[in-house]
């Protein structure tokens, strides 16, 4: 993780105040180096109350050439979207009320408790799950992450649960797209960290409780030894 970070500029003196008048954020980049696709975030209430608007509003982001840029809205009410910045300068963003251009999905997630409670995720490259509660109650040995394979960059993790538990389409064959093609079983799968104590691995045994925290989730883990 980078650890200096753009600067967004919040004072009262760089954003219009006037009545439905666009939002103007200046976003400063210190370091030499161009810093593309960085993430940015601003107070979404904030910004609804300076262009005057309701809760419910929606809004649109454009850079300095006036394109629309994808954005985001989190859990905690922060509105997020990526900037880019040259090195040693500045890039200034507006925010409008609006209705955005639909945008296409590169990663998301969600648990599956019609799936004994796995935890499953992708982006636009592969996916991954980890396995939750209701998969040990049946005495399966499940620590590692599992990944499975893609060949599109759209989302296939729902339409392969829906197929696998409601159609009878195997996602262990792949089907065009790609497939779950491991066997974690008893092992760290794609990834899993363990501990090694007096040279005796201990692993996460599955995924107890999760949240999601504006677009990353945070697993709990519950542990035991590895016999």
């Amino acid at each position: 993780m980078k650890k200096i970070f753009l600067a967004v500029a919040t004072a009262l003196a760089m954003f219009s105040c006037s009545q439905k008048e666009p939002v103007t954020v200046t976003i400063t980049n210190p370091l030499s180096i161009d810093r593309n696709g960085e993430m940015v975030e601003i107070s979404m209430a904030e910004i609804t109350g300076k262009l005057q608007l309701p809760d419910t509003a929606q809004v649109i982001v454009l850079d300095e050439n006036g394109l629309e840029v994808p954005y985001q809205i989190t859990y905690d009410d922060m509105l997020i979207f990526p900037a880019s910045v040259k090195g040693d300068a500045s890039a200034v963003y507006t925010i409008a009320e609006g209705t955005p251009q639909p945008v296409d999905v590169v990663a998301c997630g969600r648990q599956y408790p019609e799936r004994l409670d796995d935890v499953a995720w992708e982006n636009d490259r592969a996916a991954y799950r980890a396995y939750g509660p209701a998969l040990q109650e049946k005495g399966e040995r499940a620590f590692g992450y599992d990944i499975w394979t893609k060949s599109v960059s759209e989302p296939v993790v729902e339409d392969r649960y829906d197929g696998d538990l409601n159609r009878g389409i195997s996602y262990h064959v792949d089907h065009g797209n790609g497939m779950d093609c491991y066997a974690v079983g008893p092992t760290l799968g794609g990834g899993t960290a363990a501990l090694f104590p007096l040279f005796i691995p201990i692993v996460t045994r599955i995924v107890k409780s999760w949240i999601t925290v504006r677009s990353d989730s945070q697993l709990s883990w519950s542990i035991i030894r590895w016999l």
